[in-house]
């Protein structure tokens, strides 16, 4: 078989960052232009564990360790590995004959998709429990062949019972899926897949609001975590979890508005400083409605994110205090000088000769807005993963398995 799923050999969790990485330059308004992305990420692998910005639906998680075993039958590696290869891509008409269309990875591409669901959903497989081994896809091939080779020399092959207690890689009360199912099927989880999915992300993610809500259910639909109408339930650390993250995306927010009204300025733009000025004093109206610059312990703050990513580097820490700190001073960034220097040096720093700032040329490649979506922490991937388990409870209430 070809070699593009030679990256599963790779860890998998430096390939989904590569991915997710990939995707937030195609998406304009979310690429960290301010180097605050390894923050970003301790809140939201703090808040929704195991999800990631390549996500889709949910029942993902189940149908990728199905057409493993399913592709384990063949008879070597090489043809295991091509075989899941293969049912990756019969998944895609599958779920388009069930009915489906929205969040199917492939609608389009069809048999042409380059990035299969395995790629976006690996890491949450392990991270979760579903796969009890960290391992590559190639690994668990070689493993079942290997054991298959072990079973077949140390026991009679009439015995019906060969093999059933040998170790798999797939967690074993994975429930098992209701043949025939990959010619038509849909996202929509049956209680025994909800229970178990429930039971699963709850105890691999202890401690998290993913691991809070897929028990304690809110009753809106909120845009952010901090939203939820009964965070106020949650034991107190999720909560003082939750605040810093608001807190944190809020005030960074006006630092990605100051970068594009400078940008705007820089590039003469009259229209686009004049909306960039009217969205900063829309940005100052909230940072003084939510409060979030008041009673703020940064101290311990930073203790909490540290003591999660202690590898964050030191010119990162700097840059984020010195913008609160203009903040806290009462500093208006769309005037303020010491803002302009700050925001410019700080792109300066992380791009060099590539600042748009400084570089006349990759200024010129500014498309007027850049950096601008709002830190959500993942919310939207744990919100859709929350949607599919309640509503299969909501489905089935009532109804056996």
């Amino acid at each position: 078989m070809v070699s593009s799923f030679g990256w599963l050999d790779t860890d998998a969790s430096q390939r989904r960052q590569m991915l997710e990485l990939v995707d937030l330059f195609k998406e304009e308004g979310t690429v960290d232009e301010l180097g605050i992305g390894t923050i970003r990420d301790v809140f939201s692998d703090a808040l929704a564990p195991g999800t990631s910005v390549l996500h889709t639906r949910l029942r993902y998680v189940l149908f990728i360790p199905w057409l493993m075993q399913r592709a384990a039958h063949k008879s070597s590696p090489a043809e295991m590995l091509s075989e899941f290869h293969r049912l990756e891509y019969s998944l895609i008409s599958g779920l388009l004959a069930g009915g489906e269309r929205q969040g199917v990875l492939g609608n389009r591409a069809g048999n042409t998709l380059k990035r299969l669901p395995s790629e976006a959903y690996w890491a949450s497989l392990s991270q979760w429990g579903i796969l009890t081994v960290d391992q590559s896809a190639q690994t668990y091939f070689r493993r079942q062949h290997e054991l298959r080779a072990l079973a077949d020399r140390s026991t009679p092959a009439d015995d019906p019972h060969t093999g059933s207690s040998m170790p798999t890689g797939i967690d074993p009360h994975l429930p098992p899926p209701h043949e025939p199912w990959l010619a038509a099927t849909d996202f929509r989880l049956t209680p025994t897949e909800e229970q178990y999915l429930s039971d699963r992300i709850a105890a691999a993610t202890q401690g998290s609001l993913l691991a809070w809500l897929v028990h304690h259910r809110p009753n809106n639909e909120a845009d952010y975590p901090w939203q939820i109408d009964n965070l106020a339930q949650a034991p107190t650390q999720l909560q003082e979890l939750v605040d810093y993250a608001r807190r944190f995306s809020i005030t960074m927010r006006g630092a990605a508005l100051t970068y594009n009204l400078l940008l705007a300025r820089k590039s003469h733009q009259d229209e686009l400083i004049e909306t960039y000025t009217a969205r900063l004093g829309e940005w100052r109206a909230e940072l003084t409605a939510s409060g979030v610059l008041e009673s703020w312990d940064r101290p311990r703050w930073w203790s909490v994110i540290l003591r999660r990513n202690a590898r964050i580097r030191q010119p990162t820490v700097t840059f984020v205090n010195a913008w609160l700190d203009l903040l806290s001073a009462g500093e208006d960034p769309a005037t303020s000088s010491a803002a302009a220097d700050l925001i410019t040096s700080r792109e300066m720093r992380l791009k060099r000769g590539r600042a748009r700032l400084v570089n006349q040329s990759a200024l010129d490649r500014w498309s007027g807005s850049s950096g601008l979506g709002r830190l959500t922490f993942r919310w939207e991937i744990a919100r859709s993963h929350l949607r599919d388990l309640y509503a299969a409870r909501d489905q089935y209430a009532g109804s056996p398995s």
